[in-house]
Order: structure tokens, then C-alpha cells, then sequence
């Protein structure tokens, strides 16, 4: 794996146990480097968080792209953005916790550029939903208020892994679990914008 994919994946690790305290040389052993080829990728720890945050939003936007391609219309669309939402966060664990400190610490360091980031996929999302449900695919609802209700769904499903372990028992995290999860999401989903 090069230095700058080494040093991504380890900061993602350190920013998500530690917030924004985490240490650079903490990373860069994390990573297998030295300190000084840290900052020779990346000038301060400012710059790498804001590294963390695009690529994920980069993965994120990878995912989504290839779900689209293929369910290009309708419910199907939407089933497959919630796949895709829960396997995006299923393999950015780290990530999960680094967004949710972001959101709930409200002004955060870069709550403003996730959010920027995010924005572009929400108007679409959004614009998708209004033709869907123009066209009587989709039943008419909010759409603003459903992604709302999607985005709280998925991303609370993998933030509160530990405690709905506790409360729930069993391992959410597990293939099984999610599988089960989602397909409870996209029954509800379905029920609710099923055209009348």
C-alpha cells in the first residue's frame, strides 16, 4: 500500500479514537513511517483530517455512482442507495465515528466542508424523489424529511453499534445483522412509498 494510502487509513483510526487530539506521530507509526514523511504527504494535521473526510466522501461517491448505474429508476433505486449506505458504513467504520463527532459536537473542525461535501448527493437524492414521485413510482412524501429519516436510520445503526449490542445482544456489526437491518429499512421504506 504507498505512504499516502498508509498514512489515510491510519489517521481515519487515530481521528476516530482520538477526535481531532489525535497525535501525528501517533498516525505515523499507525502507519508504519516516520514523523518528518508524515508531513512530507501532508503539510499539518489540518490537511490530513480534511484528506480523511474526502476520501471517504470520494468512496462515497463510488458507491453511489455504481448503484445508480444499475437501478437507475424507482424503488429499486432506492433499496439499492440503502445497500449501498450500509455497506459504505460497514467498511468506513472508522469514518462513522469521525461524521457522528462532527454532527453532534456541531461546529466542529470541518462539519461545515462534510457538509459540503454531503450536499451534492442530497439535491440529487432529493431531485430523484420529486421525478419518482411525480411520475406515481414513489407515493408522495417529504423528500427532504425522508433522507432525513434514511440518513438517521443508517448512520445510528453503525455510530450506536456498541450500545445497541448491549441493549439488543448479539454483534450489529455482523454480516448477518446488517443484512437483517437493511432489510427491515427497505420493507418499511417500500410499505411507505409504495404509489396508493
Amino acid at each position: 500500500m504507498p505512504s499516502q494510502a498508509r498514512i489515510l487509513e491510519a489517521a481515519r483510526g487515530e481521528f476516530a479514537l482520538h477526535g481531532y487530539a489525535a497525535r501525528l506521530q501517533d498516525i505515523a507509526e499507525r502507519a508504519g513511517l516516520t514523523h518528518p514523511t508524515l508531513l512530507y504527504h501532508f503539510k499539518s494535521k489540518e490537511r490530513l483530517y480534511a484528506a480523511v473526510i474526502e476520501q471517504a466522501m470520494l468512496d462515497w461517491a463510488d458507491m453511489t455512482s455504481q448503484v445508480v448505474a444499475v437501478a437507475p429508476v424507482g424503488f429499486d433505486r432506492v433499496a439499492a442507495l440503502v445497500r449501498a449506505g450500509m455497506e459504505f458504513f460497514a467498511t468506513h467504520a472508522d469514518f462513522v465515528v469521525i461524521w457522528r463527532r462532527e454532527a453532534i459536537e456541531g461546529g466542529g473542525r470541518l462539519e461545515g466542508a462534510m457538509a459540503e461535501h454531503m450536499r451534492p448527493f442530497l439535491d440529487r437524492a432529493i431531485a430523484f424523489l420529486e421525478r419518482e414521485m411525480a411520475a406515481g413510482r414513489l407515493r408522495e412524501h417529504d423528500p427532504s424529511e425522508l433522507m432525513q429519516i434514511v440518513y438517521g436510520a443508517v448512520s445510528t445503526y453503525f455510530s450506536d453499534a456498541g450500545f445497541r449490542a448491549r441493549l439488543f445482544g448479539g454483534d450489529p456489526t455482523s454480516a448477518e445483522a446488517r443484512e437483517r437491518f437493511g432489510d427491515a429499512l427497505t420493507a418499511m421504506l417500500r410499505d411507505a412509498l409504495a404509489p396508493r
